[in-house]
């Protein structure tokens, strides 16, 4: 009888978080908070509203099997309009608010502006959808990063466009802290290639400009490829633009715009657009990772996954892999403890590992291209 017992208790344990049935949980258990400033409103807003869906069904899920030794989690979001300081000033909130964590910030800027915050409170946060500022730095020792950096990723993108034999190169920057640290990136990069781009493009965040930038490249016959450094209203905008304008190189961009806020936006114009990817294909249902994925988006009623929706994923499922380490006690100097000793984490083609002082977790940098419907081929 106890050996039929144990049997049955391994396989409930190996079921996905969203297999099993709902568990009660205990009323006078306190919820384990973890706190999350997203864009739901303003440029980033179809994003943000996209990452606060994945991180709410994977709580739920948690939650139906348990919590955390017996205690739920409680998910609680700010919207900060993709604005630094409203970022900072909810991350204190949120840590006013009892939160043990912080889930991914969103931007170079609004996780630059919540570093300060972080070390105050000594809060770890796992996942900034931020390349570049001062996650990268010693001030950001409090943040755990999942994805690799914009260096990273425009490297990936000119190793491209060379094997390719594309030389002459533009770059179209948005007109930001994050555009312009971005610039400085691409500069370095490219003048490692002993290639020096043929014009730096400004753009408006709002995409205002963006007629007048696929102008400027309408006027460039030479032009092979470019880089596009910038958000998605203005990424949208400008490679729309430059299709009507019969503009028909390649357009390559970072892996935050790759999502289906932009999928939509470009419509018709999507041939010809390529990503670089941080995260595993979430298509690629062989790998377990993304078949996970792909079934929590389901049994959440969600069918859109996106690149971008998987690296919130990952950076979710972390979390709660750290906080299952700590324990239902789980304080935050506890939880830092357990991602710092998690081990390495294998999801497919991509690999993340955490230690003590070493909190850029992976530097994989893979690349993707739209096709005429719309999907991602890698």
């Amino acid at each position: 009888m106890h050996k039929r017992k144990g049997h049955l208790k391994a396989l409930l344990l190996a079921l996905p978080l969203w297999a099993a049935g709902p568990a009660p949980l205990q009323a006078e258990e306190q919820p384990i908070v973890i706190g999350a400033s997203l864009p739901l409103s303003g440029v980033q807003a179809d994003a943000g509203r996209e990452g606060q869906a994945v991180m709410q069904a994977y709580v739920d899920a948690v939650n139906r099997q348990g919590g955390i030794g017996g205690r739920p989690l409680q998910l609680k979001v700010l919207d900060d309009g993709y604005e630094p300081q409203r970022a900072a000033g909810n991350a204190r909130q949120l840590i006013q608010g009892g939160a043990v964590a912080l889930l991914s910030c969103w931007g170079s800027a609004s996780c630059g502006a919540m570093q300060p915050v972080l070390q105050e409170a000594q809060i770890p946060l796992v996942g900034a959808l931020a390349g570049t500022g001062p996650v990268r730095q010693p001030q950001g020792r409090y943040t755990y990063l999942l994805r690799a950096s914009t260096l990273s990723e425009i490297s990936a993108m000119v190793q491209q466009m060379q094997t390719l034999g594309q030389n002459r190169i533009t770059v179209a920057y948005q007109q930001d802290s994050f555009g312009q640290n971005s610039l400085e990136t691409a500069r370095a990069v490219l003048g490692s290639h002993s290639l020096q781009p043929l014009s730096e493009i400004a753009l408006e965040p709002s995409g205002g400009n963006a007629a007048a930038a696929a102008a400027q490249l309408a006027r460039q016959p030479q032009l092979q490829g470019v880089i596009v450094l910038a958000g998605a209203p203005a990424t949208v905008g400008l490679i729309t633009a430059a299709r009507q304008a019969q503009v028909g190189v390649q357009f390559y961009n970072l892996a935050a715009q790759a999502h289906q806020g932009v999928v939509k936006g470009l419509g018709e114009h999507t041939r010809g657009v390529i990503f670089t990817t941080l995260v595993p294909s979430p298509w690629r249902t062989a790998l377990a990772v993304s078949k996970d994925y792909q079934q929590l988006l389901g049994a959440a009623g969600k069918h859109s996954a996106s690149y971008m929706g998987m690296e919130v994923y990952l950076n979710v499922r972390t979390l709660v892999d750290g906080l299952r380490k700590a324990g239902s006690g789980v304080t935050r100097a506890s939880l830092a403890a357990a991602l710092d000793s998690l081990g390495e984490m294998h999801y497919g083609p991509m690999n993340i590992r955490f230690a003590s002082g070493r909190h850029q977790g992976s530097n994989y940098v893979g690349l993707a291209m739209l096709n005429q419907q719309g999907h991602f081929i890698d």
